[in-house]
Formats: structure tokens, C-alpha cells, sequence
């Protein structure tokens, strides 16, 4: 068979996968070594990596090298499909050595990617009973655990793997989970250990890690200096994705819906998420455009309903609209998710619903850890507000305060609140 035939005959069969239907190992094994046809350095590495797979197919090892080099790949084009050839490496090596320690760390990180966090947690726990040094499982294990609400598990976990192998991996996780906890100086100071050991070999760790850099200064209303740092991160990894969507943020806090959208449809076309095509409804709104802001509110609906029922209930409650559906959205995802986030949504869907004693108490749980997040205090500070709490005015007070413009609906309905007004009248 060409090398033609066999990547549309590998492509034919992940689309298979997608679709939840299980290859047979001949097929898994074409989806592994599908074609990298590009001239970029890392499609090189994973020809390279897919050569000695070929001459040693025996070796579990071999399989897992390609695997790692599919990661990179997905991480760098900002391409989640990638994982599907990162899921067949996986299982090839798993045929050869059904306990193999970077087999299954692979199937873990595919199970995080898929948002089967329990998957992944049970996929990082077996293979910590046979290697409880393995830096990159306890990792998982902790991103698997803060996904799925488990906040000091996570933090447990995180602090074994930073124990196992300090370095920017770990140092960018503890900077995360500082950061949700208020402690916004320890974010930057870990955030900054992060950086230190940037790669320029490997430079897509070092743009996510930029982003995040800059979410820190974005929660904070520092808008200069979030775009001063994604624009360090756009040097490491030119269009990359998240870093066109933060900075597309920053755009429309600074007003400049033109230049929002110009990072936003570039974003979109590499990575079409449900919150990248949000912010241009927002941006197409801000500058006018109608008809753009609702063609782009349908690819939220669209895209939400296929991959992300977090976003699209949160974007159905910040609209004010379909809340039943919002409901059920939420209501499934918090059947295999936690956290301050899903919290935050389910309570915003509640207040819209009018369950406010409900939503109180899920606002509270979002509350819990202190999160600088200025769309997290404007919904405390409301529902309080509806249920008669006087304490709410100055946690929306301190929303805005903390960031003006974190989303166009919401800043506006919280500047209308405090004037004592509804929005839109």
C-alpha cells in the first residue's frame, strides 16, 4: 500500500475511533504511524520516532517514543483529533507489555483529553502501585483530581510530583492551583520558576506557560501586562491558539473589537472551540455587526452541543437564555466534574432559573478556595443580592473593581446592578 493509501486509510479509521468504534489492532497500529507530512521540526521527530517503531515493533517502548511525539503534536497545533493517534500508540504498546509504565501514563493523558477525568485518575492510580516515583502520573493524577473536584487531592498529588521532579511542569500546576486559592503573588513567583526552564527545543510547554503567565495579569485587570506576555508567547509558538483567544480577551477590554476578531478567526480556524467563537459574538457585537454576533452565537450552540456542555451552559446563563437546556448541560457535567468552575456555572444556571436558595448554596461551594476570578464574585455578589443579602453589593463591587471587563454581559450587568438597574432597560 502508498504511504497515500495508508494515511487516508489511517485517517478513515480515526475518524472510526471519534465516533467511539474500536479499532483492531492492524488498524490501531496505521492510526500510529499515520503520516506527518510536514517539514516542521516536530513532524520530523515523529517520522523519526514511527522509523524505529517499524525496525523494532516488538519493543513497547518504540510505540510509546511515537505516542509522546503525537502529544507534542497535538499540544503544538493546539489539535486535540492528535490524541486519537496518541490513544492507538498507547494500545499498541499495551499489546506488547500490558503493564508498560509509559503506555499507560499515555492512556491517562487521553482520558484527560477525552474529559474522562475518572478514567484518568484510576488509569494514574494503577500505574503509581507499580511505580509510585512516576513524576508524570502524579501530575495527571492531580489535574485528574482538581477536574473532578477534589481540590486537596489535587494539591496532595501535586506536591509528590513536584517532590518526584521539580522543574516547570511542576512549578506551572503549583502556580495554577495557588492562584485558585487567592495567593495570587505565590502564582506569579511559581509562574516565574516556571518559565526559568523554558526549552527553546521544545517551545510549545513555554507558550501554554506565557498564557498562563498572563491569566494571572488578565484576572487582575493588568491588561498591558497580559498582552506584553502573550506576546512572549506568540514568539515561542507563532499562532498558537490560546494565546490568540487571551489576547483577543485583552483586545475587547481595551474596546478594540477589530483586533479582537482578527485573533479570534485565526484561533478559530486551527482550533474551533465554543468560548473562541463566544468572544466573537461578543466582539462582533461591540462593533455592531448584528448579523456576525448571531452567526457566531449559533457555532457556540453548535460546537457546545458537540464537545463542551460546561461553556455552553455557562454561555446559555450569561445570555439569559435556554436555561432548561442549561440545565441539563450542567447537570451532566457535574456528574463526572467538579471544581470552583462547575460550581460557579451550576449556581449562575440556578440564579437564572430562579433556585435561588439553590444556587446560594452551589455560589458558596464556588467560593470556597477564594478564587480571584471576577466573574465568579459578580455571580456571588447577585444571587446574594436577589436573596436579600446585603453583603452582595460589595462582592460585585470588588468584581469590578478587580477586573472591569471581564465579559461583556456580564461587566454590563453588574455596572446596571450597582446603579440599580436592570440590565438592558
Amino acid at each position: 500500500m502508498s504511504r497515500f493509501c495508508t494515511a487516508v486509510f489511517a485517517i478513515a479509521i480515526a475518524s472510526r475511533v471519534l465516533a467511539g468504534i474500536q479499532p483492531t489492532a492492524d488498524e490501531a497500529r496505521a492510526i500510529c504511524l499515520t503520516g506527518a507530512s510536514g517539514t516542521v521540526t516536530i513532524d520530523a521527530a515523529i517520522r523519526a520516532s514511527q522509523a524505529r517503531a517499524r525496525a523494532l515493533p516488538g519493543r513497547p517502548e518504540s510505540w510509546v517514543r511515537v505516542g509522546w511525539e503525537w502529544v507534542r503534536k497535538a499540544r503544538l497545533s493546539a489539535d486535540p483529533g492528535f490524541y486519537v493517534n496518541v490513544a492507538s500508540c498507547a494500545d499498541e504498546a499495551l499489546r506488547q507489555a500490558p503493564d508498560d509504565a509509559g503506555a499507560l501514563v499515555l492512556r491517562a493523558l487521553v482520558s484527560m483529553n477525552d474529559h474522562r477525568f475518572d478514567d484518568a485518575r484510576r488509569e494514574a492510580e494503577r500505574l503509581l502501585v507499580v511505580d509510585p516515583q512516576n513524576a508524570v502520573a502524579l501530575g495527571t493524577l492531580s489535574d485528574a483530581l482538581l477536574e473532578l473536584g477534589r481540590f486537596d487531592d489535587a494539591v496532595a498529588a501535586a506536591q509528590r510530583s513536584a517532590d518526584v521532579k521539580p522543574g516547570s511542569a511542576a512549578y506551572a500546576r503549583a502556580s495554577y492551583l495557588r492562584w485558585l486559592t487567592g495567593d495570587r503573588d505565590g502564582a506569579k513567583r511559581f509562574v516565574r520558576s516556571a518559565l526559568e526552564g523554558r526549552d527553546r527545543r521544545d517551545p510549545e510547554p513555554a507558550a501554554w506557560t506565557f498564557v498562563e503567565a498572563a491569566k494571572i495579569f488578565w484576572h487582575e485587570g493588568d491588561y498591558a501586562g497580559a498582552d506584553a506576555v502573550l506576546a512572549e508567547a506568540l514568539a515561542w509558538v507563532p499562532d498558537y491558539p490560546p494565546a490568540l483567544v487571551a489576547r483577543a480577551r485583552v483586545a475587547l477590554g481595551r474596546d478594540e473589537p477589530d483586533r479582537a476578531i482578527a485573533y479570534l478567526e485565526k484561533a478559530y480556524r486551527a482550533q474551533p472551540l465554543p468560548e473562541t467563537a463566544w468572544l466573537l459574538a461578543d466582539a462582533c457585537a461591540l462593533r455592531g455587526d448584528v448579523g456576525g454576533a448571531e452567526a457566531e452565537r449559533r457555532r457556540v450552540v453548535e460546537a457546545g452541543r458537540r464537545s463542551d456542555r460546561l461553556t455552553l451552559a455557562l454561555f446559555y446563563a450569561t445570555r439569559n437564555e435556554s436555561i432548561d437546556e442549561a440545565l441539563r448541560l450542567i447537570e451532566e457535567e457535574r456528574a463526572g466534574r467538579g471544581g470552583v468552575y462547575v460550581d460557579d456555572t451550576y449556581a449562575w444556571v440556578l440564579y437564572r432559573a430562579g433556585r435561588l436558595d439553590d444556587a446560594r448554596r452551589a455560589s458558596e461551594q464556588a467560593m470556597r478556595l477564594g478564587t480571584p476570578d471576577a466573574r465568579i464574585l459578580y455571580h456571588a455578589g447577585a444571587i446574594r443580592i436577589a436573596v436579600g443579602d446585603p453583603a452582595g453589593r460589595a462582592l460585585v463591587e470588588r468584581a469590578l473593581a478587580l477586573n472591569p471587563r471581564f465579559d461583556a454581559t456580564g461587566a454590563a450587568e453588574a455596572r446596571a446592578l450597582l446603579d440599580g438597574r436592570r440590565h438592558g432597560s
